[in-house]
C-alpha cells in the first residue's frame, strides 16, 4: 500500500492588486486636487519683468479703476474688507489662504491701493502678493530702450 504524505497547505496571500488600484486613484486625486492657480475676474494688470506663478489658496482682492474693491468677487467696502481679514486671521491655520493676491488696476488710485496694503499688514498677514501680468507692455519695452 502506498502511503500519501499530507503536504502542508500553502499560507494564503491577499491579492493586493485592488490595494494598489486604490493607493493610485487616490494619489492621482491628491495631485490634481492639492494644484491651485489664482483665479478671478479678468481685470488689466500692471505688467512686471520679474512676475511669477502663485499656488495655493488665495484670497483675492481687487481695486478696480473706479476705486470699487472686490474680495473674491464680491464687491465689499473698505470697513468690510478690515473685519473680513481680522475674521479670516481669526480661523485655524489649516483655513487661512496661503497668500492675500491683491489685483490693481494700473489706473487705479495709488493712496487707495497703498491703503489696501497698509490694512492687510494691519491685520496680520505677512503674506501679500501684489499680482502682475508677465507680459511686458509698452511701457516696459520703451524704458529699456
Amino acid at each position: 500500500m502506498i502511503e500519501f504524505g499530507h503536504r502542508a497547505p500553502k499560507p494564503a496571500s491577499p491579492d493586493i492588486t485592488p490595494l494598489l488600484d486604490v493607493v493610485f486613484i487616490l494619489l492621482i486625486f491628491f495631485v490634481v486636487s492639492a494644484v491651485f492657480t489664482a483665479k478671478g475676474v479678468d481685470i488689466e494688470l500692471p505688467s512686471a519683468m520679474t512676475a511669477k506663478t502663485v499656488t495655493g489658496k488665495s484670497m483675492e482682492i481687487e481695486l478696480r479703476e473706479n476705486g470699487d474693491i472686490l474680495c473674491d468677487t464680491t464687491r465689499i467696502t473698505m470697513h468690510d474688507l478690515f473685519h473680513l481679514l481680522r475674521n479670516t486671521l481669526d480661523r485655524p491655520l489649516s483655513q487661512q489662504p496661503d497668500h492675500i493676491l491683491l489685483k490693481s488696476s494700473p489706473r487705479a488710485r495709488v493712496e487707495r491701493f497703498v491703503k489696501i496694503v497698509d490694512m492687510v499688514r494691519k491685520t496680520g498677514f505677512t503674506n501679500l502678493v501684489i499680482a502682475t501680468d508677465s507680459r511686458p507692455g509698452d511701457e516696459t519695452t520703451r524704458m529699456r530702450q
